[in-house]
């Protein structure tokens, strides 16, 4: 494919839409500054509505960057829309699908569209599909929208107005804490015994050393804040002894957090808390703080210091200090990790939608993901007509 770009007029209620596509980095920086003006009007801005997002996943590597594609939605001269999407590497027996949906990376946990949640877009998701099945620069087999949350721009199009032909699956959960009132409401739902036990681990731990928790947030602090997280993080079973799972053990994702820290550290969006054991770090976190959502995107604990259980005394700790905090009103771990159930946190759905192109092909592997679907799911999928309007 050729960094080229295509648009092409479909028609709505409210007016022309037109659809622009653009590849890459180079695409991104196109739109770069009306983006970033259209994600900051949003009510409800999360992280992968902002480009800097993206231009640090570009930056480090961590996929072909000309499989990254950037369509534009436009209302005239205004832009309405901004869909990241990617050719997912998938592989089906022989079939070898060409997939195209949102960004699929582990270290992307949601995913979403860029749009505001108004009555003038509530079509917007059904109108990319049709756009996406009538262009043809794109060639693609299936749409595929993966971790996308149920209070999501896609969900909420999807709810409107599901794409012809698509299903919807749930795919998993994001747990996150209501901040906005006291410790005690943050925490209802946390089994008494759990408290106590927090309480206790956190004596035996002072028993030895004092315990601090400190939050940095200024450019200098955070870099520097960062490496030690890093460091916390690999000091155990996801270091270079054991999966090498661990951000240092993977140069394109260390990189990646790099560029993160690079694009958000400046406005003070990016935070590390780390928890502090005397002079030793223990436990620390890699979060985005946006709008009113703080993020807790990566988790790390001192592996030695497993006994007292760091990890859980930090997110404690965070919890306490974001219900303190008039600017934080939900604490977010993006996805629902089994290590914090015993915290109870409130749980978003997050689904996936999957929908065919209208060629022979791209029916087929819909058809043969569809059976895989169903086998791999106890709960049925929510399918939308065929659109007799569309071209099959």
């Amino acid at each position: 494919m050729t960094r080229e770009t295509l648009s092409i007029a479909a028609n709505q209620d409210d007016g022309p839409l037109e659809f622009k596509a653009l590849q890459g980095l180079p695409g991104l920086e196109q739109l770069a500054v009306e983006w970033l003006a259209l994600a900051e009007s949003l009510p409800a801005l999360r992280f992968m509505h902002l480009p800097q997002w993206y231009r640090a996943y570009l930056a480090s590597c961590k996929s072909d960057p000309d499989q990254i594609w950037f369509v534009a939605a436009r209302r005239g001269s205004h832009l309405i829309a901004v869909f990241p999407l990617q050719f997912q590497n998938y592989h089906l027996r022989s079939l070898h699908p060409c997939l195209l949906g949102t960004i699929d990376d582990g270290e992307l946990q949601l995913s979403d569209f860029v749009f505001a949640q108004t009555d003038d877009n509530r079509h917007l998701l059904h109108e990319l599909a049709r756009w996406l099945r009538s262009q043809d620069l794109l060639s693609w087999d299936e749409l595929r929208l993966r971790k996308v949350p149920e209070d999501s721009a896609i969900a909420f199009s999807a709810r409107s107005s599901l794409p012809r032909g698509a299903l919807a699956l749930r795919y998993d959960g994001s747990a996150y804490f209501d901040t906005s009132r006291d410790y005690d409401h943050a925490t209802h739902a946390m089994a008494g015994t759990f408290k106590r036990n927090l309480r206790r681990l956190s004596r035996r731990a002072e028993e030895t050393a004092p315990l601090h928790h400190r939050t940095y947030r200024p450019d200098g602090e955070t870099a520097g804040a960062f490496d030690v997280f890093i460091d916390i993080e690999a000091s155990g079973w996801k270091g270079s002894g054991g999966t090498a799972s661990a951000i240092r053990c993977q140069p394109a994702m260390l990189a990646f957090y790099r560029e993160l820290v690079r694009e958000f550290a400046p406005s003070g969006a990016c935070v590390v808390n780390l928890l502090w054991h005397g002079d030793e770090p223990v436990a620390g976190q890699f979060c985005l703080q946006i709008g009113r959502t703080l993020n807790i995107l990566k988790i790390g604990f001192s592996n030695a210091h497993a006994g007292f259980a760091p990890g859980n005394l930090l997110l404690d700790r965070v919890i306490r200090q974001a219900c303190d905090d008039a600017q934080i009103d939900t604490v977010s771990l993006a996805n629902e990790p089994l290590w914090a159930r015993n915290f109870k946190p409130l749980i978003t759905g997050v689904w996936s939608y999957n929908a065919p192109n209208w060629s022979l092909r791209g029916l087929l592997v819909h058809s043969a993901l569809l059976i895989k679907r169903f086998r791999d799911k106890a709960v049925l999928p929510v399918i939308a007509p065929p659109d007799r309007q569309e071209k099959h």
